[in-house]
């Protein structure tokens, strides 16, 4: 049993959106499986659908797709089956199908969810080459389709040219100018003529091929030409049988093939006619729905299909607690476009469509049902209501939980009081069936009965309190008016009527409509407040924004600040630890410095500044430390401000803090700034250029060799001279084997004649 029978889907103006898909698709077998498009039975069909649409809207987007147009090749691939020569143009017409085939199978091939669909596909492509090197795209047979071919044309052409000079020349013979009617060379019947007039026709030797309409002027063929013209209608009739010869081997191959060039245009057509519906979603900013095992509805500002820029985005939703929406509200407010919406959504999805909404999740349905007329006439009164409950009781008949029923103006076209009561009895036995349905009345029992009713909800369509001018949109949860007085009263009905028509209402009907009317009017301020609160909401959410940003901008500045403040003192230090190493401070002047340098670090805001890492730590002679750059473990022998001295098993390394990691976890203190300033003044106090080892053993040398590099390197001093002597040259050698692995170190090398030959070591240390 289909999803939704044919009344169903006219009412629902479905045709309306097939058409559509139809004229997005650019091959006539693609053209027609769209007109054949229904809502699929099948909920595992319609996800796999769903899939395939968003897969090549995806693939369109990217420009990786696009297809080409094809003719259906059914009539023609059966008929060269069974052995019937094809006219070239329909050859060619074959190709080019199978070129198009081709590019849409190389789009599509590789995305998982279009597998099924490329799955009968089989490559042609000798046959498709072998059209296209044959025939062009006029239909017409190239000289290349045979070598043979290629000949006949060349030795017609020759033949040709052969056969107009000759009649040119009798033409131009003043032997027959009298003769002559008009100078030109002409062609009847494939042979070359001249027109002479008609009395003279005695006059020139030849043949007559054709006439004037006068009869005054003959087309004739001179005796003299006929030799020529026979060679070349003998090259007619032989390149009329070699282009026959090829058009018959390529039918035969397309028939041998015909099961496989319609299983890939059949390809081309299912691909065709998913890049409609791709193209028919981009149009009109359609999102793919989230489909749902559970049988529910839910719309977030859905458009109707069909309106275009004129419709207006409509919200709505059944399920969890919501079995039965009742629609009711103002005639032209937008009740039957709610309800069309709805039931054009469910089948649109159900054929693998997306839908112009904001978001979307349409559940599993079996069965999908509607009742929409749109008979206004009061003589029609009688069959439309007669031809109403035929449809409904069609609809209780086969309802279950799976079914959705749209229903306009149920229990319409009758006695108001007696069509309510049948409204109700017919909506009560669709909820004792399980079933889900949205429906239009205008009915006050059908909406105190929503009211009333677990699992039935009411809605309405909005309209402005003041104006009553109708927005088209939709209201969840409250009951719509009719406005029939206000509506009659701005349509230039006497007030003294419309007063009157008020009082004949029953006082409860009166009340209701009182209440209702003093309900919408709340619900728009409501609106309002709400539309102003958002408002309000948005404004600070960009000015919270914009002040995040201010502050981020100003703490980049105050860090960039920060380092180049931090770079000057660093720099202005250096240059007073140069100048120091001339004469030694006193501990005082030591102390004061670090002070001083303290104090302008806290003034300009530097320990903020300074973030991360481990420069500030202080570690113990003995402290287990893993030097991150090298992955190695060692022991600290010293600290030195921001560098440890590291023994990292024989080796020593100068490192710096950052680089390093306690072993253990041990918490990391960080010692005082001006602790490490009287450090760095201190090593700049003891620090010399030169050292002189002469007369040491190396065991005694390297140590001190060490704590001298550690001073220069605190202190800021990169270029030594160690003074070792020349003696057996042990030493010396031991002590550049040493520096040379020394990390700190750039570069070792003895003396110069004029430094001190190979009794010196000059040292270059790393900045």
């Amino acid at each position: 049993m289909p999803l939704a029978d044919s009344r169903t889907l006219d009412a629902l103006d479905f045709a309306g959106i097939r058409d559509r898909v139809v004229s997005s698709t650019h091959t006539q077998r693609g053209k027609a499986l769209a007109l054949e498009l229904a809502p699929l039975e099948n909920f595992e069909l319609v996800r796999a659908e769903q899939l395939r649409t968003e897969a090549v809207r995806s693939l369109m987007a990217g420009a990786d797709l696009h297809v080409m147009p094809a003719i259906d090749t059914a009539l023609l691939t059966e008929g060269a089956s069974l052995g019937r020569s094809l006219a070239a143009a329909d050859l060619r017409a074959i190709g080019d199908a199978l070129a198009a085939a081709a590019a849409a199978h190389r789009s599509v091939h590789e995305h998982p969810d279009l597998e099924a669909v490329v799955a009968g596909y089989t490559p042609l492509r000798e046959l498709t080459r072998s059209i296209a090197d044959a025939i062009d795209e006029r239909g017409a047979v190239l000289d290349r389709a045979s070598p043979a071919l290629g000949r006949i044309r060349r030795s017609l052409a020759q033949a040709q040219g052969d056969a107009r000079d000759r009649v040119s020349s009798i033409l131009n013979s003043s032997r027959y100018a009298k003769v002559i009617q008009e100078r030109i060379v002409t062609v009847r019947n494939g042979r070359f003529v001249i027109p002479i007039k008609a009395e003279a026709a005695s006059s020139l030797p030849s043949i007559v091929h054709d006439t004037s309409a006068s009869g005054q002027t003959l087309f004739v063929e001179p005796l003299a030409a006929l030799e020529t013209n026979n060679r070349v209608r003998t090259l007619q009739i032989d390149e009329e049988r070699e282009v026959q010869r090829i058009l018959d081997s390529l039918s035969r191959e397309v028939g041998a093939r015909a099961a496989e060039i319609e299983a890939n245009v059949e390809m081309l057509a299912r691909v065709d006619v998913l890049a409609a519906k791709a193209d028919v979603a981009r149009r009109s900013e359609s999102v793919a729905p989230e489909l749902s095992d559970l049988p529910e509805i839910e719309i977030d500002r859905g458009r109707h299909p069909l309106l275009g820029e004129r419709a207006v985005p409509q919200s709505l939703a059944i399920g969890e607690g919501t079995r039965l929406l009742v629609v009711s509200g103002p005639n032209m407010g937008g009740k039957t476009v709610a309800l069309k919406t709805a039931g054009l959504f469910v089948a649109m999805a159900y054929c693998g469509m997306q839908l112009p909404a904001a978001g979307a999740r349409i559940g599993r349905f079996e069965r999908l049902v509607a009742d929409i007329g749109d008979e206004q006439s009061l003589a029609a009164n009688a069959s439309t209501f007669s031809a109403h409950l035929d449809r409904m009781r069609e609809i209780l008949d086969g309802a279950n939980e799976r079914t959705l029923a749209i229903v306009d103006e149920i229990g319409g076209g009758t006695e108001p009081s007696a069509g309510a009561a049948l409204a109700i009895a017919m909506l009560e036995r669709l909820l004792e069936r399980g079933a889900w349905a949205i429906v239009a009345t205008h009915s006050v029992e059908l909406k105190l009965f929503a009211h009333s009713t677990a699992g039935v909800a009411n809605a309405s369509v909005r309209f402005d309190p003041e104006t009553f001018e109708p927005t088209f949109e939709l209201d969840l949860g409250t009951p719509g008016q009719s406005l029939a007085f206000p509506l009659a009263e701005r349509l230039g009905i006497d007030p003294q009527i419309v007063e009157r028509a008020a009082s004949l209402l029953e006082g409860r009907e009166r009340d209701y409509e009182a209440a209702l009317a003093e309900l919408a009017m709340r619900s728009a301020e409501l609106r309002e407040e709400r539309a102003g609160m958002e408002r309000e909401r948005r404004e600070a959410a960009r000015e919270l924004d914009a002040l995040r940003g201010q502050r981020s901008a100003l703490e980049n500045e105050r860090r960039a600040f920060g380092a180049r403040a931090e770079e000057r003192l660093q720099q202005s230090l250096r240059e007073f630890l140069s100048s120091v190493q001339q004469r030694k401070p006193t501990a005082a002047q030591t102390t004061s410095l670090a002070r001083t340098i303290e104090t302008m670090r806290r003034e300009l805001g530097l320990d903020a500044v300074r973030e991360g890492g481990d420069e500030g730590a202080t570690y113990a002679p003995g402290d287990r430390v893993r030097v991150l750059s090298l992955d190695q473990e060692g022991i600290v022998a010293e600290d030195w401000d921001e560098r440890l001295l590291v023994s990292i098993g024989s080796m020593k390394a100068m490192v710096e803090k950052s680089d390093v990691r306690r072993e253990g976890g041990a918490a990391v203190k960080s010692a005082p700034r001006a602790a490490r300033g009287e450090a760095r003044i201190a090593a700049a106090a003891r620090t010399s250029e030169t050292l002189d080892v002469r007369g040491r053993r190396y065991v005694e040398a390297e140590p001190l060799v060490e704590r001298w590099i550690d001073d220069a390197l605190l202190a800021g001093v990169s270029s030594l001279r160690l003074i070792h002597g020349k003696g057996t040259g042990m030493l010396g050698r031991g002590l550049q084997e040493h520096l040379r692995a020394h990390a700190a170190v750039k570069s070792v090398r003895y003396g110069t004649e004029e430094e001190g030959s190979t009794g010196v070591t000059l040292i270059e240390l790393r900045a």
